[in-house]
């Protein structure tokens, strides 16, 4: 019977050491059986064909994220094929850089600011672009809160902000309390805030036919609606794996402006 870990040891085994149960795997089984998360024992993620590094322990990438951005990217294809031009665009909270990155991997020829508060992540961010070999001219990182720092009018906006409620705390895995960066997860008014600031300021930084896609959790569904109300955007929930629907979409519904 496998230990808890057993999955993980195996993976660790094959993508980090290829086979060889030398010395360093087994001080990383000792890492897992520690409670260390999978990622940075690996050290890195693969996020939509991108190589994320995590040596400096950003927020590890998930699934979840994953699953909406591979649905922005197929729109986003579409988008600079109906354009004829490349995309400009913006990936905001960034942490370790997997979703710009994987939209600098998958859309040719766009340009992407990513764009972390944290700034010991931007050197985080640099070294995975490098590991990908994207061309310093496509991208730009900032070290800035939320959207400021922003200037280009950007064909989308890509999100995936702190969300949680500080008083949702014990409901997170002992693993990502004691291992991952808190200033990644918890957020005021509920886990809204920095929605909110999204919700308000992304107008202007949009063209025209611009997009917002932006990462949420489902309990705050009701909340975003009733903020939305006030606004010209229009909007939409995208479902996630398990048939909820918290990712939100904002579309520049310039008939109302």
């Amino acid at each position: 019977m496998l230990s808890p870990y057993g999955h993980e040891k195996e993976i660790l085994l094959e993508e980090k050491y290829k086979g060889v149960e030398s010395p360093q795997y087994l001080a990383d089984c000792v890492r897992l059986e520690n409670g260390e998360p999978l990622g940075y024992v690996m050290g890195f993620v693969n996020f939509l064909g991108a190589h994320i590094d995590l040596s400096l322990k950003p927020m590890i990438p998930r699934f979840e994220t994953a699953f909406w951005v591979k649905r922005a990217i197929e729109e986003l294809k579409v988008k600079q094929e109906k354009l004829e031009r490349p995309l400009r665009l913006a990936d905001t909270f960034s942490g370790s850089g997997c979703v710009g990155i994987a939209l600098l991997k998958n859309i040719p020829k766009c340009f992407v600011t990513l764009s972390e508060l944290d700034p010991n992540l931007k050197p985080q961010i640099e070294l995975s672009l490098a590991m990908n070999g994207i061309p310093q001219e496509r991208f730009e990182v900032l070290s800035q809160s939320a959207l400021t720092g922003l200037t280009l009018p950007y064909d989308a906006l890509v999100a995936n902000p702190p969300y949680i409620d500080k008083k949702f705390k014990d409901d997170l895995d002992p693993e990502q309390l004691d291992h991952e960066p808190h200033l990644a997860f918890f957020a005021p008014q509920d886990g809204k805030n920095f929605h909110q600031v999204v919700i308000e300021e992304a107008w202007d930084l949009l063209t025209e036919e611009g997009t917002v896609y932006m990462e949420a959790d489902s309990y705050q569904h009701d909340a975003l609606v009733e903020l939305l109300k006030k606004t010209k955007w229009k909007y939409e929930f995208w479902a996630d794996p398990y048939g909820a629907k918290p990712f939100l979409i904002l579309q520049k519904n310039t008939e109302n402006t």
